[in-house]
């Protein structure tokens, strides 16, 4: 059993979600979904995750309402938005809201995207 703590990508980018589990293997247990159907049912199925990380622009249902529908019934973690477009404002409200932990930039550094992973699943443990 693993120690790393663990994270679901959703992307509908095979190679978006290809270089996350990549690059991130070796500091997080990372599942991946290439859908946000594929991750609400990924995520009905396993209560696990530390953290969850969404693209925001993906067909059918963008990364918000991708989270939305997840916290409906998924146990309280932090999200993340993960995205190669700036910042827009449903976004800037979202995490204003508190909907969302961080909004990450693609292409990103893994220092960087590692950083960001610990702090906000540490800070949310504490709340």
């Amino acid at each position: 059993m693993s120690n790393l703590k663990k994270v679901l990508y959703v992307d509908d980018e095979a190679m978006n979600l290809f270089l996350f589990e990549n690059l991130l293997a070796e500091n997080f247990e990372i599942v991946t979904a290439r859908s946000p159907e594929k991750g609400l049912e990924i995520l009905s199925e396993d209560d696990s995750f530390d953290l969850i990380i969404s693209d925001m622009k993906m067909p059918g249902m963008n990364g918000l309402e991708f989270i939305r529908k997840a916290q409906e019934f998924y146990k309280p973690c932090p999200y993340n938005i993960l995205s190669g477009y700036h910042k827009i404002p449903e976004i800037e409200e979202a995490l204003e809201s508190g909907l969302i932990c961080s909004y990450l930039q693609k292409p990103f550094e893994v220092g960087e995207i590692t950083a960001s992973i610990n702090k906000d699943i540490e800070s949310f443990q504490r709340v």
